[in-house]
């Protein structure tokens, strides 16, 4: 969470540096409760204290409204096709999702008239 969060802010710099709009926050879903409580809670337990720096830079990312943490439920983590082994049918789910129709088609660049043949 907190290398995704570091990323996310580091984006929305690099956006806003070469005049790409982009009103913050930035959007990081989870499907880990733990780690979303941890986050935004300032309070600490003893067995979480090594991992206390990273959650705090994680909190004030959302303190200062550039990231907001939003619960996801694991079967509807898009990202987890590029991460877990999935069934076929979630699997399937998951990268239409993501507006991948079928990884066998050409892209357009080939389909727009750019050809081997002379």
């Amino acid at each position: 969470m907190s290398m995704a969060a570091k990323e996310m802010v580091w984006l929305s710099r690099l956006l806003e540096e070469i005049h790409v709009p982009f009103s913050p926050p930035a959007y990081l879903y989870c499907d880990n409760t733990a780690a979303l409580h941890i986050a935004s809670n300032s309070v600490f337990h003893e067995r979480t204290n090594h991992i206390e720096r990273d959650c705090h830079k994680v909190r004030e990312y959302i303190e200062k409204g550039l990231i907001k943490t939003m619960y996801v439920r694991t079967g509807q983590q898009v990202a987890d096709v590029l991460t877990k082994p999935l069934y076929p049918a979630p699997f399937r789910e998951n990268i239409r999702k993501m507006g991948v129709h079928n990884i066998f088609t050409p892209s357009s660049v080939y389909r727009i008239g750019f050809s081997s043949h002379h």
